[in-house]
């Protein structure tokens, strides 16, 4: 009877494997949810040290009536506190899904192609909010002027050339954003988060 050679245990293999493009993308969203954090505390102490109009009648350095800002412009500026709570909100939930995609839970690679679909539509939609959000600007400018001087032409070409670039912008986060989703959901980095190769 022959000897049996003492073989080396095998190696484990990791029925994980971890790829550098969750990784990566874990870390930046952890990394913006921790700037929005940040900022939504700001405006949160912001609203509750301040009065509920500060920020519009900021608006006119000059004094008298603030300016006539579109419904969308007067509601951000006169809802500081709701503002700041809210962007607190959703920078914890979105810190929460991150973690999670970082952890490679299942809930959390589908909580991230939710919220990215979110944002995705939340793009397109503040295209359509531009014109208002242009009109809030140039009502700005226009009150920040002595009085009797009028606004310069190439002021309004300026805003009209921004808010086409606003659009160009909104549609290539968009497009990034898809793109995300459509390699989340390759087989490759599902693999990744297969929930039966979650530990017991």
């Amino acid at each position: 009877m022959s000897a049996t050679p003492n073989l080396p245990p095998p190696i484990p293999v990791n029925p994980r494997p971890a790829s550098n493009f969750v990784t990566v993308l874990a870390w930046i969203s952890i990394a913006l949810a921790l700037l929005g954090l940040l900022y939504g505390l700001m405006q949160t102490v912001m609203g509750l040290v301040l009065p509920a109009d500060f920020y519009l009648r900021m608006l006119n350095p000059y004094g008298g009536e603030p300016p006539r800002l579109p419904p969308l412009m007067h509601w951000i500026y006169t809802n500081t506190l709701l503002m700041g709570v809210s962007m607190l909100v959703l920078s914890a939930i979105f810190l929460w899904v991150s973690w999670a995609v970082l952890k490679r839970r299942e809930w959390g690679r589908k909580g991230f192609i939710a919220i990215l679909v979110l944002g995705t539509l939340w793009q397109f939609a503040c295209i359509f909010a531009l014109p208002q959000f242009i009109e809030g600007m140039l009502a700005v400018q226009a009150g920040a002027l002595p009085q009797g001087q009028t606004m310069p032409p190439e002021l309004e070409g300026f805003m009209t050339a921004a808010m086409l670039m606003g659009g160009v912008v909104a549609v290539v986060f968009a497009a990034l954003h898809l793109w995300i989703v459509w390699k989340l959901c390759t087989p490759a980095v599902r693999a990744e988060f297969d929930p039966r190769k979650e530990p017991q």
